[in-house]
């Protein structure tokens, strides 16, 4: 388990949304745009992503961090966890594990959870947004989706990198959409590639079953159809993780690849991600052929 780096505070002295861990949506998009939203907007933005909600789970577990805290937030949203095929489970973690995004937000929690349970730690690349939850720091690598890496993350990254601590990755960057009718990932990016020969890594490609609700894609196609530039659909993933409570959820397990065939292919690093991503999705194909 991860040891403790954030100071205790008194709970008496606060309240579950005024503490020092809770999170103000209106004071992380006004660090990020640099512009303060009108109240009506920013109250409605609360609710929208559950703050009151996501402020009273930090407050009662304000005493837990890193893998205490996932394993706490895997009994709190009640959890069903598997794995499908963990003998294909490298027998050390020095790896990097690739998974599609379906759910933007619990696949996230519950990967992280189920490798740093297996290993014993776990270091797992999240966008910059989710970085903000306090507790989850000592796992979380932050990455931000719409620009350049700030010089701390790509030194936190590299510094996990070259240690001996599993990494996980959504390689698409983004949470599934329904793209050519199947819920799946955008392309995959090839930076895990590179990373994966620069550091000898082996990749272990992963397959989270799962999808967000009907609500989710039909605000998405909406979105779309109005070619709104605000990507709502990441406004909605707090809630999709709430209806995700109760849920049992599988990952399947791939065979690993070697650094070494990665260096030494013939095929470009995004030809390679595209070939990787393929074989997620052929591990979710084999699984449902299996179930018939």
């Amino acid at each position: 388990m991860s040891q403790t780096h954030l100071p205790p505070f008194d709970k008496a002295a606060y309240t579950p949304q005024d503490h020092p861990y809770a999170i103000h949506v209106g004071e992380v998009i006004e660090e990020k745009v640099h512009r303060r939203l009108p109240a009506p907007i920013l109250r409605t933005l609360e609710r929208v992503i559950h703050q009151r909600e996501i402020n009273d789970i930090l407050y009662r577990y304000s005493h837990l961090e890193g893998m205490d805290f996932l394993e706490a937030l895997v009994g709190e949203f009640r959890l069903d966890l598997d794995w499908v095929h963990p003998e294909r489970l490298p027998e050390h973690g020095r790896c990097i594990f690739a998974s599609n995004h379906p759910l933007g937000g619990m696949d996230g929690i519950a990967i992280s959870y189920m490798l740093g349970r297996h290993y014993g730690d776990i270091r797992y690349m999240v966008n910059d947004m989710l970085y903000h939850l306090k507790p989850l720091q000592p796992v979380f690598l932050p990455l931000n989706k719409h620009g350049a890496q700030g010089k701390e993350a790509v030194a936190m990254l590299q510094e996990a990198m070259r240690s001996d601590v599993p990494i996980g990755t959504f390689p698409a960057g983004f949470c599934s959409r329904v793209y050519d009718g199947r819920i799946q990932d955008q392309e995959w990016r090839k930076t895990f590639i590179t990373q994966a020969i620069n550091h000898e890594r082996d990749i272990v490609p992963l397959h989270f079953v799962g999808q967000n609700s009907r609500h989710f894609y039909w605000i998405w196609h909406i979105k779309n159809a109005l070619r709104m530039k605000f990507d709502i659909g990441t406004a909605l993933l707090p809630d999709e993780l709430f209806r995700a409570t109760g849920k049992s959820f599988r990952i399947i397990v791939g065979e690993p690849i070697s650094w070494q065939s990665l260096r030494d292919s013939t095929l470009s690093p995004e030809a390679e991600a595209a070939r990787i991503r393929s074989l997620c999705y052929a591990l979710r194909d084999e699984y449902d052929s299996r179930k018939k």
